[in-house]
């Protein structure tokens, strides 16, 4: 992963996020592959010709790029409007494991896996808000960095996974791709006086 964002970093891309999907929309073969969004421009098919070999050389050894060379091919898609962009994030951010039947092993090994990075600053205005509808697609980027939806902190995620009939149990707020939002726990009221307070008299 390191080595893919420093190859966009090296051609120009000084920010931008990754996502990882384990497989893909019609098959249940495990298939990996890796999203990258980033800031830019349309770009003419000569230019992205040479902008697809300079990241192929940045990320593959010479001898993979030697051996399959042009089969290595990178999809590039340019999202010029809002809805686009919103699709294209919702798409990215979507699971793609959706049952552990499909390799149970493959899936204890990927537990706990982080499948969302980014590089770059991000401290800039933004240049343009999400809608109160697209809110969730908002809650989705932040779980997949790690944060928590609400206060923007980073999330600690238990060492084993709840079974998700107690998690229904407690009435969440669902958020899509398998996660949810629980209400807050609300502090446990003082224990009740089982005596008088010393220097006080019980009146009959």
């Amino acid at each position: 992963m390191k080595k893919v964002k420093k190859a966009f970093a090296a051609v120009g891309y000084a920010r931008g996020l990754t996502f990882i999907h384990d497989f893909g929309e019609r098959s249940t073969k495990y298939a990996f592959h890796l999203n990258v969004l980033v800031d830019g421009e349309y770009i003419e098919d000569e230019r992205l010709d040479s902008l697809k070999r300079k990241l192929r050389r940045l990320i593959y050894s010479k001898r993979v790029v030697e051996r399959w060379g042009d089969k290595l091919d990178i999809n590039y898609h340019y999202r010029r409007s809002r809805a686009e962009i919103i699709h294209t994030l919702k798409y990215c951010t979507k699971a793609t494991f959706l049952d552990l039947e499909w390799d149970e092993t493959l899936a204890a090994a990927l537990y706990r896996a982080r499948y969302a990075s980014w590089w770059g600053n991000w401290k800039q205005e933004p240049k343009w808000q999400l809608a109160a509808s697209d809110k969730k697609t908002a809650a989705l980027v932040m779980l997949e960095q790690g944060l928590h939806p609400v206060s923007g902190k980073p999330v600690k995620w238990n060492k084993r996974p709840i079974p998700s009939i107690l998690v229904l149990m407690e009435n969440p707020v669902p958020l899509g791709n398998g996660y949810y939002l629980l209400p807050k726990i609300r502090p446990r009221s003082p224990p009740a006086q089982t005596c008088a307070p010393s220097g006080c008299e019980k009146q009959t």
